[in-house]
């Protein structure tokens, strides 16, 4: 499987946020699905995240990319904090579920975790009724790590992987 992540870079963000798929599409050189494009919450809360902290750049959401053509997203959700911890993220659009794309971008952001000296863990937070969500990052190699409960999600159970840095 030739699967890939590529940069969504700031104004490929801004871009989707605006439903401006066509400056997107040029800008990555991929077309870009409805169902991609569609997800502007992934792209304001990007931006968002790009505005609070500069260091955020390079530690977004990508294309999730197999044989040239977008099959979902994934990336970090900002760069390490003070204890080196980051959070991922990942979705696989629905015409591709099913098909180990989700673990296998799970892995592509774990090896580059495990390159960077900075990072300790990852971290993913998930609702407990996605059951797929969660055999998802156990496949990857992830641990539980306990409960909370957000203000505006609600409960979530959190999975950590510990990194080991690879020269």
């Amino acid at each position: 499987m030739n699967l890939r992540l590529v940069d969504l870079p700031h104004a490929v963000l801004l871009a989707l946020r605006d439903g401006d798929v066509r400056n997107a599409e040029t800008a990555v050189g991929l077309p870009i699905p409805d169902e991609f494009a569609r997800q502007t919450d992934i792209w304001r809360f990007m931006l968002d995240r790009l505005s609070e902290r500069p260091e955020n750049a390079g530690w977004t959401m990508q294309a999730l990319v197999r044989d040239d053509e977008i099959v979902g997203n994934a990336g970090f959700k900002g760069a390490p904090d003070g204890r080196g911890v980051v959070e991922i993220g990942y979705g696989v659009l629905a015409t591709h579920r099913r098909q180990g794309l989700a673990v296998a971008a799970c892995r592509l952001l774990l090896d580059r975790a495990a390159r960077e000296r900075a990072v300790t863990q990852v971290v993913a937070i998930i609702d407990p009724d996605n059951t797929a969500s969660m055999a998802v990052i156990d496949r990857a190699g992830f641990r539980p790590d306990g409960e909370s409960v957000h203000e505006r999600w609600g409960r979530r159970l959190r999975f950590v992987w510990s990194a080991a840095v690879v020269d």
